[in-house]
Protein backbone atom coordinates (compact mmCIF):
# COMPACT_ATOMS: atom_id res chain seq x y z
CA UNK A 1 0.00 0.00 0.00
CA UNK A 2 1.17 3.52 -0.73
CA UNK A 3 0.22 6.89 0.68
CA UNK A 4 0.87 10.09 -1.17
CA UNK A 5 0.07 8.45 -4.50
CA UNK A 6 -3.09 10.37 -5.29
CA UNK A 7 -1.57 13.26 -7.24
CA UNK A 8 1.91 11.80 -7.78
CA UNK A 9 4.67 10.10 -5.88
CA UNK A 10 4.22 7.85 -2.86
CA UNK A 11 4.97 7.34 0.83
CA UNK A 12 6.09 3.80 1.50
CA UNK A 13 5.10 2.04 4.70
CA UNK A 14 7.62 0.49 7.10
CA UNK A 15 9.26 1.61 10.34
CA UNK A 16 8.60 5.23 11.24
CA UNK A 17 12.06 6.56 10.46
CA UNK A 18 12.44 4.40 7.35
CA UNK A 19 9.12 5.66 6.05
CA UNK A 20 10.02 9.23 6.95
CA UNK A 21 13.15 8.89 4.82
CA UNK A 22 10.98 8.36 1.72
CA UNK A 23 9.08 11.60 2.19
CA UNK A 24 11.44 13.48 -0.10
CA UNK A 25 9.72 11.66 -2.97
CA UNK A 26 6.44 13.36 -2.04
CA UNK A 27 7.81 16.92 -1.98
CA UNK A 28 8.38 19.03 -5.06
CA UNK A 29 9.56 22.63 -5.53
CA UNK A 30 6.60 24.92 -6.22
CA UNK A 31 8.86 27.56 -7.82
CA UNK A 32 12.45 27.85 -9.03
CA UNK A 33 13.14 30.56 -6.41
CA UNK A 34 15.62 29.42 -3.78
CA UNK A 35 16.00 30.39 -0.12
CA UNK A 36 19.62 30.89 0.92
CA UNK A 37 20.82 29.03 3.99
CA UNK A 38 22.61 30.48 7.01
CA UNK A 39 25.34 28.19 8.29
CA UNK A 40 25.26 27.86 12.07
CA UNK A 41 27.78 25.93 14.18
CA UNK A 42 27.19 23.99 17.36
CA UNK A 43 23.98 22.48 18.62
CA UNK A 44 20.94 24.19 17.13
CA UNK A 45 17.73 25.35 18.80
CA UNK A 46 14.57 24.98 16.73
CA UNK A 47 11.24 26.32 17.95
CA UNK A 48 7.80 25.26 16.76
CA UNK A 49 4.84 27.61 17.18
CA UNK A 50 1.79 25.37 16.89
CA UNK A 51 -1.20 27.63 16.32
CA UNK A 52 -3.42 25.26 18.26
CA UNK A 53 -3.52 21.61 19.29
CA UNK A 54 -7.28 21.14 19.26
CA UNK A 55 -7.59 18.18 16.92
CA UNK A 56 -6.02 14.82 16.25
CA UNK A 57 -4.27 15.94 13.05
CA UNK A 58 -2.19 18.31 15.14
CA UNK A 59 -1.57 15.51 17.66
CA UNK A 60 -0.20 13.24 14.93
CA UNK A 61 1.80 16.03 13.33
CA UNK A 62 3.50 16.95 16.61
CA UNK A 63 4.20 13.29 17.48
CA UNK A 64 5.98 12.76 14.17
CA UNK A 65 7.99 15.94 14.69
CA UNK A 66 9.00 14.77 18.17
CA UNK A 67 10.15 11.41 16.76
CA UNK A 68 12.18 13.21 14.09
CA UNK A 69 13.68 15.57 16.68
CA UNK A 70 14.48 12.70 19.04
CA UNK A 71 16.38 10.94 16.27
CA UNK A 72 18.42 14.13 15.83
CA UNK A 73 18.80 15.12 19.48
CA UNK A 74 22.56 15.47 19.03
CA UNK A 75 22.02 18.12 16.34
CA UNK A 76 19.26 20.31 17.81
CA UNK A 77 16.92 20.99 20.72
CA UNK A 78 13.22 21.12 19.83
CA UNK A 79 11.08 23.72 21.62
CA UNK A 80 7.28 23.61 21.25
CA UNK A 81 4.79 26.38 22.11
CA UNK A 82 1.01 26.20 21.68
CA UNK A 83 -1.06 29.19 20.58
CA UNK A 84 -4.27 27.48 21.80
CA UNK A 85 -6.21 28.84 18.82
CA UNK A 86 -5.60 32.43 19.93
CA UNK A 87 -4.07 34.67 17.26
CA UNK A 88 -2.59 37.12 19.78
CA UNK A 89 -1.07 34.33 21.88
CA UNK A 90 0.61 32.82 18.85
CA UNK A 91 2.17 36.15 17.92
CA UNK A 92 3.43 36.50 21.51
CA UNK A 93 4.77 32.92 21.37
CA UNK A 94 6.78 33.71 18.25
CA UNK A 95 8.16 36.86 19.83
CA UNK A 96 9.16 34.83 22.91
CA UNK A 97 11.05 32.39 20.67
CA UNK A 98 12.82 35.35 19.05
CA UNK A 99 13.75 36.64 22.52
CA UNK A 100 15.17 33.18 23.32
CA UNK A 101 17.43 33.59 20.25
CA UNK A 102 16.46 30.30 18.68
CA UNK A 103 18.09 29.47 15.35
CA UNK A 104 14.86 28.61 13.52
CA UNK A 105 11.13 28.98 14.03
CA UNK A 106 8.64 26.59 12.46
CA UNK A 107 4.96 27.49 12.62
CA UNK A 108 1.43 26.60 11.63
CA UNK A 109 -0.24 30.00 11.58
CA UNK A 110 -3.67 30.65 13.06
CA UNK A 111 -3.76 33.73 10.84
CA UNK A 112 -1.56 34.09 7.79
CA UNK A 113 -1.78 37.87 8.18
CA UNK A 114 -1.35 38.38 11.93
CA UNK A 115 1.99 36.56 12.17
CA UNK A 116 3.66 38.66 9.45
CA UNK A 117 5.11 41.38 11.74
CA UNK A 118 6.57 38.75 14.08
CA UNK A 119 8.13 36.88 11.16
CA UNK A 120 9.57 40.13 9.85
CA UNK A 121 11.11 40.66 13.30
CA UNK A 122 12.58 37.13 13.22
CA UNK A 123 14.00 37.83 9.77
CA UNK A 124 15.77 40.94 11.06
CA UNK A 125 17.19 38.88 13.93
CA UNK A 126 18.71 36.39 11.48
CA UNK A 127 16.35 33.57 12.48
CA UNK A 128 15.32 31.05 9.84
CA UNK A 129 11.50 30.81 9.58
CA UNK A 130 9.63 27.88 8.04
CA UNK A 131 5.84 28.19 8.08
CA UNK A 132 4.05 25.05 6.92
CA UNK A 133 0.58 23.54 6.44
CA UNK A 134 -1.30 26.87 6.53
CA UNK A 135 -0.11 29.61 4.14
CA UNK A 136 1.35 32.89 5.39
CA UNK A 137 0.98 36.24 3.62
CA UNK A 138 3.86 38.12 2.04
CA UNK A 139 7.48 37.00 1.68
CA UNK A 140 8.94 37.66 5.13
CA UNK A 141 9.70 34.00 5.82
CA UNK A 142 12.58 31.84 4.69
CA UNK A 143 10.78 28.84 3.18
CA UNK A 144 7.20 27.55 3.08
CA UNK A 145 5.84 24.05 2.52
CA UNK A 146 2.43 22.48 2.42
CA UNK A 147 -0.19 21.06 0.11
CA UNK A 148 -1.66 23.42 -2.47
CA UNK A 149 -5.03 24.50 -1.01
CA UNK A 150 -6.25 25.93 -4.31
CA UNK A 151 -5.42 22.74 -6.21
CA UNK A 152 -7.06 20.62 -3.52
CA UNK A 153 -10.14 22.79 -3.71
CA UNK A 154 -10.31 22.40 -7.48
CA UNK A 155 -10.28 18.62 -7.07
CA UNK A 156 -12.90 18.62 -4.31
CA UNK A 157 -15.17 21.06 -6.13
CA UNK A 158 -14.99 19.13 -9.38
CA UNK A 159 -15.65 15.80 -7.68
CA UNK A 160 -18.56 17.14 -5.63
CA UNK A 161 -20.07 18.60 -8.78
CA UNK A 162 -19.69 15.20 -10.48
CA UNK A 163 -21.18 13.30 -7.53
CA UNK A 164 -24.22 15.59 -7.67
CA UNK A 165 -24.43 15.49 -11.50
CA UNK A 166 -24.13 19.27 -11.52
CA UNK A 167 -27.25 20.16 -9.55
CA UNK A 168 -28.43 20.37 -5.96
CA UNK A 169 -28.35 22.34 -2.73
CA UNK A 170 -25.25 22.00 -0.55
CA UNK A 171 -23.88 23.20 2.78
CA UNK A 172 -20.21 23.78 3.53
CA UNK A 173 -17.72 23.63 6.40
CA UNK A 174 -14.43 25.51 6.87
CA UNK A 175 -11.87 25.27 9.68
CA UNK A 176 -10.73 28.15 11.90
CA UNK A 177 -12.35 31.53 11.13
CA UNK A 178 -10.22 33.56 8.74
CA UNK A 179 -7.57 30.89 8.13
CA UNK A 180 -5.88 31.07 4.74
CA UNK A 181 -6.01 27.32 4.07
CA UNK A 182 -9.81 27.10 4.12
CA UNK A 183 -10.03 30.28 2.05
CA UNK A 184 -7.67 28.79 -0.53
CA UNK A 185 -9.53 25.48 -0.75
CA UNK A 186 -12.88 27.24 -1.21
CA UNK A 187 -11.36 29.61 -3.77
CA UNK A 188 -10.33 26.55 -5.79
CA UNK A 189 -13.59 24.65 -5.28
CA UNK A 190 -16.13 27.38 -6.00
CA UNK A 191 -15.50 27.77 -9.76
CA UNK A 192 -15.70 23.99 -10.20
CA UNK A 193 -19.26 23.88 -8.88
CA UNK A 194 -21.66 24.24 -11.77
CA UNK A 195 -24.47 26.81 -11.98
CA UNK A 196 -26.90 24.15 -10.84
CA UNK A 197 -25.20 23.89 -7.42
CA UNK A 198 -26.49 26.26 -4.71
CA UNK A 199 -24.45 26.83 -1.54
CA UNK A 200 -27.01 27.31 1.24
CA UNK A 201 -24.53 28.10 4.03
CA UNK A 202 -20.75 27.96 4.58
CA UNK A 203 -19.86 27.64 8.28
CA UNK A 204 -16.68 27.64 10.36
CA UNK A 205 -16.51 24.36 12.31
CA UNK A 206 -12.87 24.56 13.53
CA UNK A 207 -12.02 21.15 11.98
CA UNK A 208 -13.97 19.53 14.83
CA UNK A 209 -16.43 16.68 14.35
CA UNK A 210 -18.65 17.54 17.32
CA UNK A 211 -18.89 21.21 16.36
CA UNK A 212 -19.84 20.31 12.78
CA UNK A 213 -22.51 17.93 14.09
CA UNK A 214 -24.13 20.70 16.15
CA UNK A 215 -23.97 23.19 13.27
CA UNK A 216 -25.41 20.63 10.86
CA UNK A 217 -28.35 19.94 13.18
CA UNK A 218 -29.24 23.63 12.93
CA UNK A 219 -28.81 23.60 9.14
CA UNK A 220 -31.08 20.57 8.83
CA UNK A 221 -33.77 22.43 10.76
CA UNK A 222 -33.39 25.44 8.47
CA UNK A 223 -33.17 23.66 5.12
CA UNK A 224 -35.52 20.80 4.18
CA UNK A 225 -33.36 19.92 1.16
CA UNK A 226 -29.60 19.31 1.48
CA UNK A 227 -28.12 17.26 -1.36
CA UNK A 228 -24.41 17.45 -0.60
CA UNK A 229 -21.73 18.55 1.87
CA UNK A 230 -18.63 20.50 0.93
CA UNK A 231 -15.92 20.32 3.59
CA UNK A 232 -12.17 20.91 3.57
CA UNK A 233 -11.81 18.50 6.52
CA UNK A 234 -13.35 15.05 6.77
CA UNK A 235 -13.88 15.26 10.54
CA UNK A 236 -16.39 18.02 9.84
CA UNK A 237 -17.92 16.02 7.00
CA UNK A 238 -18.55 12.97 9.17
CA UNK A 239 -19.93 15.15 11.96
CA UNK A 240 -22.42 16.57 9.47
CA UNK A 241 -23.32 13.08 8.24
CA UNK A 242 -23.88 11.86 11.79
CA UNK A 243 -26.31 14.76 12.30
CA UNK A 244 -28.15 13.76 9.14
CA UNK A 245 -28.39 10.16 10.31
CA UNK A 246 -29.65 11.24 13.74
CA UNK A 247 -32.31 13.37 12.04
CA UNK A 248 -33.42 10.49 9.86
CA UNK A 249 -32.30 12.27 6.68
CA UNK A 250 -30.87 10.47 3.66
CA UNK A 251 -27.06 10.60 3.59
CA UNK A 252 -25.45 12.59 0.80
CA UNK A 253 -22.11 12.98 -1.05
CA UNK A 254 -19.28 14.66 0.88
CA UNK A 255 -15.75 15.94 0.44
CA UNK A 256 -12.90 16.07 2.94
CA UNK A 257 -9.51 14.62 3.75
CA UNK A 258 -8.05 11.42 5.23
CA UNK A 259 -9.90 11.19 8.57
CA UNK A 260 -10.34 7.56 9.61
CA UNK A 261 -13.73 8.30 11.19
CA UNK A 262 -15.22 9.19 7.81
CA UNK A 263 -13.73 6.10 6.16
CA UNK A 264 -15.24 3.88 8.87
CA UNK A 265 -18.60 5.68 8.75
CA UNK A 266 -18.75 5.35 4.96
CA UNK A 267 -17.92 1.65 5.20
CA UNK A 268 -20.69 1.05 7.75
CA UNK A 269 -23.38 3.10 6.00
CA UNK A 270 -22.80 2.83 2.25
CA UNK A 271 -24.83 -0.35 1.73
CA UNK A 272 -27.98 1.24 3.17
CA UNK A 273 -27.40 4.70 1.66
CA UNK A 274 -26.87 4.37 -2.06
CA UNK A 275 -26.49 8.14 -2.49
CA UNK A 276 -23.63 8.31 0.04
CA UNK A 277 -20.42 9.04 -1.85
CA UNK A 278 -17.13 10.67 -0.91
CA UNK A 279 -14.15 12.30 -2.59
CA UNK A 280 -11.19 13.03 -0.32
CA UNK A 281 -7.75 14.62 -0.68
CA UNK A 282 -5.43 13.97 2.27
CA UNK A 283 -3.60 16.53 4.38
CA UNK A 284 -0.40 14.58 5.23
CA UNK A 285 0.32 14.80 8.94
CA UNK A 286 4.04 14.28 8.24
CA UNK A 287 4.51 17.81 6.88
CA UNK A 288 6.25 18.79 10.12
CA UNK A 289 9.03 16.30 9.41
CA UNK A 290 9.76 18.05 6.14
CA UNK A 291 9.66 21.42 7.92
CA UNK A 292 12.25 20.26 10.45
CA UNK A 293 14.51 18.86 7.74
CA UNK A 294 14.15 22.05 5.73
CA UNK A 295 15.22 24.14 8.73
CA UNK A 296 18.25 21.92 9.37
CA UNK A 297 19.32 22.20 5.74
CA UNK A 298 19.03 25.98 5.86
CA UNK A 299 21.02 26.14 9.11
CA UNK A 300 23.69 23.95 7.50
CA UNK A 301 24.17 26.64 4.87
CA UNK A 302 22.25 24.85 2.11
CA UNK A 303 19.79 26.58 -0.19
CA UNK A 304 16.30 25.11 -0.49
CA UNK A 305 13.26 25.93 -2.66
CA UNK A 306 11.42 28.98 -1.35
CA UNK A 307 8.15 27.05 -1.69
CA UNK A 308 7.70 23.29 -1.57
CA UNK A 309 4.48 21.47 -2.41
CA UNK A 310 3.46 18.32 -0.54
CA UNK A 311 1.71 15.72 -2.69
CA UNK A 312 -1.47 14.45 -1.00
CA UNK A 313 -3.36 11.19 -1.40
CA UNK A 314 -6.73 10.90 -3.16
CA UNK A 315 -9.27 8.58 -1.53
CA UNK A 316 -12.77 7.68 -2.66
CA UNK A 317 -15.29 4.86 -2.58
CA UNK A 318 -13.17 2.75 -4.92
CA UNK A 319 -9.92 2.68 -2.94
CA UNK A 320 -10.84 3.61 0.67
CA UNK A 321 -10.27 0.09 2.00
CA UNK A 322 -6.55 0.51 1.26
CA UNK A 323 -6.44 3.34 3.80
CA UNK A 324 -9.17 2.69 6.37
CA UNK A 325 -7.92 1.50 9.76
CA UNK A 326 -10.92 -0.36 11.24
CA UNK A 327 -9.17 -1.24 14.51
CA UNK A 328 -7.94 2.29 15.21
CA UNK A 329 -9.84 5.32 16.58
CA UNK A 330 -11.88 7.61 14.36
CA UNK A 331 -9.49 10.46 15.10
CA UNK A 332 -6.58 8.93 13.18
CA UNK A 333 -5.50 10.66 9.97
CA UNK A 334 -4.28 7.86 7.75
CA UNK A 335 -1.66 9.70 5.64
CA UNK A 336 1.01 9.34 8.33
CA UNK A 337 4.45 7.85 8.98
CA UNK A 338 3.26 6.47 12.34
CA UNK A 339 2.74 2.72 12.61
CA UNK A 340 -0.57 1.28 13.77
CA UNK A 341 1.03 0.42 17.11
CA UNK A 342 2.29 3.97 17.55
CA UNK A 343 -1.16 5.32 16.66
CA UNK A 344 -2.82 3.00 19.18
CA UNK A 345 -0.46 4.19 21.89
CA UNK A 346 -0.89 7.85 20.92
CA UNK A 347 -4.68 7.70 21.05
CA UNK A 348 -5.15 5.20 23.88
Amino acid sequence: MQLGAGLAGGLLLGSTLARADTLVDSVVPATDEMAKGIKKSGKLRIGFSNGFSGNTWRTECLEQMKIEASANADRYDFIVVDGQGDITKQVNDIEDLIAQQVDAILLIANSGTAVVPALRKAERAGIVTVPFNLPVDGEHWTAYLGTDPHQKGMILGEKLNDMLSGKGKIVGFDGLPGNSYSAGVWEGAKPKLGPGIEMLALKDAYWEEDKAKVIMADLLAAYPQIDGIYSDGAQMAVGALRAMKAAGRALVPVTGDDYNGLLKFYHAEKANNLNLKMSLVSEPSWEGIIALRTAVKLLSGESVPKRQTIKPTRIDGDNYLQYMKPDLPDGVFVDTTLTDEQLKKLFS
